[in-house]
């Protein structure tokens, strides 16, 4: 693995980590979503770079993500659709001032999933 999608995918792990010791040790909310969404995206991030892409905004990941992965059949849609969600959730979390109404346990095993398989495209 190359030395860039291989640090996405060390900070992608950590931070899907962080949010399970969050979820697990009574986190706020916000905590926990902040971290699935990172998790998500350093993993997104890992699969773009290791396909030659250098999105350089939150935005770029989400929209290259979805065209150059997604819509390639190399990850479900599901995939595009929760790493928007989750930018959403944090969006509101940390710029709205208020608790997005989210359950946080299902959201983690789909951020899992998301990060195992956005990292068997990079290895």
């Amino acid at each position: 693995m190359d030395e860039e999608p291989a640090a996405e995918v060390e900070t992608a792990r950590t931070a899907l980590a962080d949010a399970r010791l969050l979820l697990d040790h009574g986190g706020s909310t916000e905590g926990v979503v902040n971290r699935l969404y990172y998790a998500c995206f350093h993993a997104a991030r890992a699969a773009l770079y290791s396909r030659g892409e250098q999105p350089r905004s939150h935005g770029g990941v989400r929209t290259q993500f979805g065209q150059v992965v997604v819509l390639a059949g190399d990850a479900p849609r599901e995939h595009g659709k929760l790493l928007r969600d989750l930018s959403d959730y944090r969006s509101v979390a940390e710029y709205a001032s208020r608790t997005p109404a989210v359950d946080t346990r299902p959201l983690l095993a789909d951020a899992e999933q998301f990060v195992d398989h956005a990292v068997s495209l990079v290895e």
